[in-house]
């Protein structure tokens, strides 16, 4: 869904996506809102019909934008967008909790798009008392991704690379769950941060990437987007997998410490993952490279393979 507003205050609060959680050592999360109006994927403004200059705050806008042939509209980005490489030699604009907001007026932008969920309301508001032109986009579920492409290319002037773009992830995400359907079963606890311990709900794009490679998310219940939980709830829920969402050394080392609990289903049978948090949790194309990680540790487990080397 993506709505853009113009010097109104929208007082949703924020939660913590994966990324942000991980980015943030364990930050506080809080449940997300309903959208305000309008389906996922709607657009409750006319697009700009001239090539825009884009302000984009989130990672994940970044790279939706890329893919959908708008890169070289974008004129400013946070920190945290480092993909593709190209979005490294844009002018950077700081963190989205603490924006140089001095230098983004200089940029001229004539729409800066915000992540819903991962952005501040007092960020949004100064953007708006600055009579800026904002547009809120929120991705929840896959298929919004190829929404998104779509939108984004119509608001870019790009329609023709960002309509390729979206076929492509439709038809590669409608392969992948075919090829996943009717997998046995496993009960999985996805790790976000280990101090302290978090994990996601059903309500995040995680559950539903673990729940395509035949996974169940053993925290699906639970009413936060992101919920911390403790070890010993995770031990009474005694998952056949643990996925850790924690790339290199520091995977590896959130998955050793759970060698503490030999007794636990997934740690003895060696089914303990790191799988690549950028993948898994960002709301882009690249998400479908994450899927394929997930399901691939999903399939060791399955054949009795212990945890990725």
């Amino acid at each position: 869904m993506v709505e853009i507003s113009r010097g109104s205050l929208f007082g949703w609060m924020a939660a913590c996506m994966a990324t942000w959680v991980a980015a943030c050592a364990a930050a506080c999360a809080a449940q997300a809102p309903a959208p305000a109006q309008g389906a996922p994927g709607s657009v409750s403004a006319p697009p700009i019909v001239s090539a825009p200059r884009i302000v984009s705050l989130s990672p994940h806008i970044t790279e939706l934008l890329f893919a959908a042939g708008a890169g070289a509209r974008i004129v400013g980005v946070d920190d945290a967008s480092d993909y593709p490489s190209a979005a490294r030699q844009i002018p950077r604009l700081g963190e989205v909790a603490a924006l140089d907001m001095e230098g983004l007026l200089r940029l001229a932008p004539s729409i800066v798009i915000i992540w819903e969920t991962g952005t501040p309301p007092r960020v949004r508001t100064e953007l708006e008392r600055l009579h800026l032109r904002v547009l809120v986009t929120e991705q929840r579920r896959l298929d919004d991704i190829g929404q998104a492409l779509v939108e984004f290319g119509r608001l870019a002037g790009t329609s023709a690379a960002a309509d390729d773009a979206a076929r492509r992830y439709r038809a590669n995400l409608a392969e992948l769950r075919a090829r996943y359907e009717g997998r046995a079963p496993l009960k999985v606890f996805y790790q976000v941060w280990d101090r302290p311990l978090y994990t996601l709900s059903g309500e995040h794009v995680v559950s539903e990437l673990i729940s395509l490679c035949g996974g169940d998310n053993i925290f699906a219940d639970v009413g936060q987007l992101a919920p911390i939980v403790d070890r010993e709830a995770v031990l009474a829920r005694n998952p056949d997998v643990i996925l850790i969402g924690a790339a290199g050394k520091d995977g590896y080392a959130q998955a050793a410490d759970w060698n503490r609990f030999p007794n636990l289903k997934a740690v003895r049978d060696q089914h303990v993952f790191a799988v690549n948090p950028s993948l898994v949790g960002r709301m882009a194309p690249r998400i479908l490279d994450g899927v394929r990680e997930v399901c691939l540790a999903l399939d060791k487990a399955r054949a009795g393979r212990p945890r990725l080397q």
